[in-house]
């Protein structure tokens, strides 16, 4: 062994990466290596290198300060072909071009004379990579002061027992895991290794491009809700690899992946408990809310808070001493998400926030570095936003912004100075900051235009984020007689960016639909075909969303929140200044003219519940039409009767068209289509013959039917694929074809930004 301390060994037999051969990733100085890729990154920059030259540096690694004689080399790598000096120096060679080492003062590679090489750097297990950041000279001391010190038994943390303490719950043991485990354990004696910059005082900010992001996942699927480590290491987010969300640990900068749970239930909102060992996350069934924990490495999972009037869980914090979870939680869909506080050895549990009945309630809350105080938003619904803030004692929560924009997470700043959240204030999710005393606003220059639920953690100067790749395009289905109705004949009408929600107009020349090409939602107008789309309706950044044609093709309805909630305006197909017709109480949404366009519906929910109403054309108050909840009111071809769906519930139900006015002649409502499935409360079209709707028979893929009312029949008119998502059914008006928004793309990963310098 050489005089330099190996921190590590590096054995390529006994140590595999689960379903690949090959030793497992690791650092040797500053370079992260990754053998199975035959990959090395230093210092931001990443070289791919042959496997025969990968080879050379694990036989090095393996014996980490030993000489390893030149005929090692070549009966060991080159093995039974014809080997010489040439090829072995080449390699030799080629590393000390990636690791800029001299070869006169070696800091990873040393050539002894008359003996071969010796790998001089120290070696360690897959930690985070120097290609993120320089280590800072005060790091490199500590960690060379405590290199090969054995890490204590795990202690139990504040108000969390640990496993031995605790039965275990849920969770089944992998086959795999206990070698990660044991690298895991390795990797964790390099406290003070981890390589994020601390965060300096003073705001957060700065001009754009201030920030460089990397890629921290990128998995096929949805890796959600980020949290980094206290040391700034690692990553924990949830990922729904096989059909539900499990939670995972990733090192930053490395490969390797620990799957740490595997429930038939969610798993959502991982935390880290203050000294980075173990994590907590939430898990809902039919008993209710669980706060579980497991330990950062694997193994058992433990029930450490149980709640069992909550069914519904929308984020969660830990408070910096560990002691108390904030978590934002409610009974039912039908109830607001309300803000507890809860001491994890069970003494005091106790309601927060109280938004008001009907709306969306408070999300996403968020512990103060000082635990003095939660910050969180509150939202009318998920549309309409703003971050608020209150006392942990309780008391009455102060709002901060009044956008009424989009928000979808929040976070204090490195430095707990500011409250860091993203917005569609400018049209797209950016990241803004907020004095949590008097709200004062500023962005963050972090130079992308997709960030979603950031992630701090106190004193590493990094924001995790997610970033999605959602896309949403228009789809035509051609149903004549002359068309391939068994492959489904369709056209698509294509853009890069959401397209959703299309109508068609009562000529079927033109389509209008909602977009958000130009940046913030707005209603569009294009040809049939989609070419010559123009924008004629927006509201700086509110969402917009579900236009309609009045029959007489002069006017579109449609639904935006410039005001807070959810209100119905009309605007002209050329154009001009949006006029609210709706506006209150309670949201009001999914406009749908009658077919003589005497009567406006749309679905609202000012009683307390979703119900269709009916506003006069001519003027004259909106009345309740439907005995109970409905939504995605249209009429029937001959106008004749209003069908309308049920929130959450199967079926598609029809009532007599009348008067709406005069209560005394409505007629009780009937059970029209059995078989439509709630997610598809809004996919389907009246059609001359009956209506077309989705049909999601146990076996097989989605299929497109036709209902004909006179005998109660379904005919199958093409299968869509099984995992088909697509909403806003719309028949052109010669009933040719059926057009409706797919969902084209649903993946996000997670990004981190560091400060530039």
């Amino acid at each position: 062994m050489s005089e330099q301390t190996a921190i590590g060994k590096i054995d390529a037999g006994s140590v595999e990466r689960p379903g690949r051969a090959g030793p497992v990733n690791f650092s040797a100085g500053e370079a992260l290596v990754q053998p199975s890729l035959n990959r090395i990154s230093i210092r931001g920059r990443v070289a791919q290198v042959e496997p025969k030259v990968m080879q050379v540096l694990v036989l090095m690694a393996e014996r980490p300060g030993t000489v390893i004689a030149r005929d090692t080399f070549l009966d060991t790598i080159w093995a039974g072909t014809v080997a010489d000096d040439y090829l072995l120096n080449r390699a030799i060679s080629e590393l000390r071009k990636v690791f800029e080492d001299d070869p006169q003062t070696p800091r990873y590679i040393e050539t002894i004379r008359k003996g071969g090489y010796r790998l001089v750097a120290p070696i360690a297990p897959a930690r985070v990579a120097a290609a993120l950041a320089p280590p800072a000279p005060e790091a490199l001391s500590e960690s060379a002061e405590t290199a090969g010190t054995v890490q204590p038994a795990e202690p139990a943390v504040a108000g969390v027992p640990p496993p031995a303490q605790a039965a275990a719950q849920g969770g089944r043991p992998r086959a795999t895991r206990l070698v990660l485990v044991l690298a895991a354990a390795a990797a964790l004696g390099l406290a003070g290794w981890f390589l994020l910059p601390r965060a300096p005082s003073g705001p957060v900010g700065g001009p754009g491009g201030a920030y460089e992001i990397r890629p921290l996942t990128s998995f096929v699927g949805r890796e959600l809700e980020p949290a980094l480590s206290p040391d700034g290491s690692r990553v924990a987010f949830i990922r729904d690899g096989d059909g539900g969300f499990d939670v995972y640990v990733k090192t930053i900068g490395s490969e390797e992946v620990l799957n740490l749970t595997d429930s038939p239930v969610d798993e959502r909102h991982p935390l880290w408990t203050a000294d980075g060992r173990a994590l907590l996350f939430a898990r809902t069934d039919d008993g209710g809310l669980s706060v579980m924990r497991v330990s950062a490495l694997g193994g058992g999972v433990t029930r450490v808070l149980h709640d069992d009037t909550m069914r519904e869980i929308r984020g969660m914090s830990l408070s910096p001493d560990g002691t108390r979870i904030a978590y934002a939680a409610r009974e039912a869909a039908s109830e607001p998400y309300r803000i507890v506080l809860a001491t994890l050895d069970g003494g005091e549990r106790r309601t927060l926030s109280m938004p008001d009945a009907g709306t969306l309630g408070d999300t996403d809350p968020r512990f103060s570095h000082d635990s003095r105080t939660i910050v969180f938003v509150r939202g009318v619904n998920e549309v309409t936003r703003d971050v608020y803030r209150v006392r942990a004692e309780g008391g009455v929560a102060t709002r901060l912004t009044f956008d009424n924009r989009k928000i979808n997470g929040l976070a204090w700043s490195p430095d707990g100075e500011r409250i860091l959240f993203t917005s569609t204030r400018s049209g797209m999710y950016t990241l803004w900051s907020a004095d949590p005393e008097n709200g004062a606003l500023e962005t963050v220059g972090v130079g992308n235009e997709d960030i979603h639920q950031p992630a701090t953690t106190p004193g590493v100067d990094a924001i995790a984020f997610e970033q999605w790749m959602h896309r949403s395009q228009l789809r035509q289905i051609e149903l004549s007689a002359e068309a391939d109705a068994s492959a489904g004949a369709a056209h698509q009408l294509r853009s890069t960016r959401w397209d959703s929600s299309p109508a068609w107009s009562p000529d079927g020349e033109r389509i209008a639909f909602a977009s958000n090409r130009s940046g913030p939602h707005g209603v569009w107008i294009s040809r049939r075909d989609g070419s010559g789309a123009v924008q004629v309706a927006a509201f700086d950044g509110m969402f917009v969303d579900n236009p309609a044609w009045s029959p007489d093709g002069r006017s579109i309805a449609f639904d935006a929140s410039p005001g807070g909630r959810t209100a119905i305006f009309t605007v002209s197909p050329e154009g001009g200044t949006p006029q609210a017709l709706v506006d209150g109480p309670g949201d009001n949404r999914n406009p749908a003219w009658s077919r003589d366009g005497a009567w406006l519906y749309f679905e609202s929910n000012r009683s307390g519940e979703w119900r269709v109403h009916a506003l006069p054309a001519g003027g004259g108050e909106a009345v309740a039409v439907t005995p109970g909840p409905g939504v995605h009111p249209r009429e029937t071809v001959d106008g004749g009767q209003l069908l309308y769906s049920k929130p959450d519930q199967p079926g598609l139900w029809a009532l007599p068209r009348v008067d709406w006015r005069d209560a005394a002649r409505r007629t009780p409502e009937t059970l029209l289509v059995a078989d439509l499935d709630p997610r598809d409360g809004g996919n389907w079209a009246p059609a001359d013959a009956g209506l077309y709707y989705l049909r999601r028979p146990p076996v097989g893929g989605t299929v497109l039917s036709l209902f004909a009312p006179a005998d109660a029949t379904s005919t199958d008119v093409t299968t869509l694929p099984p995992d088909f998502e697509g909403w806003g059914f719309d028949l052109s008006p010669d009933q040719s074809r059926l057009l409706f928004s797919e969902m084209l793309t649903r993946e996000s990963d997670l990004r981190i930004a560091t400060p530039r310098g």
